[in-house]
């Protein structure tokens, strides 16, 4: 992951904080304290806290250095990989600022042979601007909507959430036979795309979601439009969502947020898409 991928950003890091704590598979690791080396590196915009010479414009090592502290010391997991990643997320959830986060957890005394300097894990998470196509026409559909954002929300590795309006509109494919209640949200997310996928589809199911046959008449829809400028094709998981340059009810509420929001493919802005869309359909 290239997490210095903006362009006028910086870092703030701690680098090799020493705890003692209890972390490790063996059972004495459980019960014996020892070493673990942290290094935390966080990107953000640092020029605006420097430009006002303001703590409250930057991240501060001192508050991440209790929060290491606290939570290293204050939990007990098997892997370090864990405690890796669950020190990564909480500290994005403390400092909204926080645009990216590197954590490595060193664990110099580790219990096994040979001679070396420490055995580490390092966890990467950055935050991505994410679109999200939300589609209804069974039920309640602005209830299920409401539904949908609330549990977005609830979920700390959203932030910055914004929805469209929401629109009324035909049905798609030549199956459903009702007409179809359509939005599209805007957040910055840091989870991981596949955890992602599984997250909206929690959502789905949650509002009684079946998918018995495609196209078809359903309680809730949440497609993954785009995942920052990430390109996937995984099985059931592709990004960018491979029909929405086809989708009038998705072009139309995505481009009232993000009209200038760049295609990772095609290298289109929405609203070119939006109006080429338009185009064939009076052609």
């Amino acid at each position: 992951m290239d997490l210095t991928a903006n362009a006028n950003r910086g870092t703030v890091t701690l680098k090799d904080f020493e705890v003692v704590a209890c972390h490790g598979v063996n059972p004495e690791e459980k019960k014996n304290p020892q070493r673990f080396l942290i290094s935390v590196e966080i990107f953000e915009d640092i020029f605006k806290a420097a430009s006002g010479d303001d703590l409250e414009d930057t991240v501060s090592y001192s508050a991440v250095k209790k929060i290491v502290k606290s939570f290293v010391e204050g939990n007990c997991f098997d892997l370090i990989e864990t405690l890796a990643v669950r020190l990564a997320r909480l500290i994005l959830d403390e400092f909204p600022l926080a645009e990216a986060i590197s954590v490595e957890v060193k664990k110099p005394d580790a219990p096994m042979s040979g001679k070396f300097d420490y055995v580490s894990a390092k966890a990467e998470l950055a935050r991505r601007k994410i679109y999200l196509s939300l589609g209804a026409n069974l039920g309640d559909e602005g209830e299920y909507f409401d539904f949908a954002i609330a549990k977005f929300k609830e979920n700390p590795a959203f932030t910055n959430l914004r929805e469209s309006a929401r629109i009324v509109t035909e049905p798609y494919g030549g199956v459903a036979d009702r007409k179809f209640l359509n939005s599209v949200v805007e957040a910055d997310c840091y989870m991981p795309l596949r955890e992602l996928l599984d997250f909206v589809h929690k959502v789905e199911n949650m509002c009684g979601r079946t998918r018995e046959v495609r196209w078809g008449n359903r309680t809730l829809d949440i497609d993954i439009l785009f995942y920052g400028d990430v390109v996937c094709g995984d099985g059931d998981l592709a990004v960018p969502h491979a029909d929405m340059c086809n989708r009038s009810f998705v072009l139309e509420p995505l481009c009232e947020l993000a009209p200038n929001f760049v295609h990772p493919l095609t290298h289109k802005r929405v609203r070119d898409m939006l109006a080429e869309l338009r185009e064939r359909e009076r052609a």
